[in-house]
């Protein structure tokens, strides 16, 4: 839908982007816009979650004694 408030697209690998418009048609009720507005801030939330759970992540990989060392013997 070209005139789609909210815009997914999928990328190889697994990578998803998301393009969100301002609803800016007078021919929308207002009580539609509302419900788009509800959504926009419902994925927000979700993103804000990813968001979270990629720091906690990245934390827990930057306590000192997390990181195992390989012995590498040299001949």
């Amino acid at each position: 839908m070209k005139d789609s408030i909210i815009e997914i697209e999928h990328r190889p690998g697994g990578e998803i982007v998301l393009r969100f418009k301002s609803p800016g048609i007078s021919a929308i009720p207002s009580e539609t816009i509302d419900h788009f507005v509800t959504a926009q801030k419902e994925m927000l939330l979700a993103l804000r979650s990813l968001l979270d759970s990629a720091i906690k992540y990245t934390e827990q990989a930057e306590k000192p004694g997390t990181k195992k060392r390989n012995k590498i013997e040299v001949q």
